[in-house]
């Protein structure tokens, strides 16, 4: 079975949401069978502010499907609809 991706770039304004969304997505991930296998994380700060920052990540899952499920799971739906992350996430899967 082909192993599937989600190839994930969250660009998060707000720094209390964005170190919360890396506490909470990042673990939860785990928890549906996703290994980050990349990541890339980009803050832009001066010693008076720190303005959120970016989120890329490669998640490998057991298959396309798996990826898709996770994805489509109302955990990860309600997550992202409840913070309004939909504008700030891109996400493909692909497999």
């Amino acid at each position: 079975m082909d192993k599937g991706y989600w190839l994930k770039q969250a660009k998060i304004a707000d720094t209390d949401v964005f170190i919360e969304y890396v506490k909470t997505v990042v673990p939860w991930l785990r928890s549906v069978g996703g290994t980050i296998i990349a990541k890339d994380v980009n803050q832009n700060s001066d010693l008076n502010e720190w303005d959120g920052g970016q989120l890329g990540l490669i998640i490998e899952f057991n298959s396309k499907e798996a990826a898709q499920k996770a994805f489509d799971s109302p955990a990860f739906q309600s997550y992202i609809k409840g913070k309004g992350l939909q504008t700030d996430l891109s996400l493909s899967i692909i497999g």
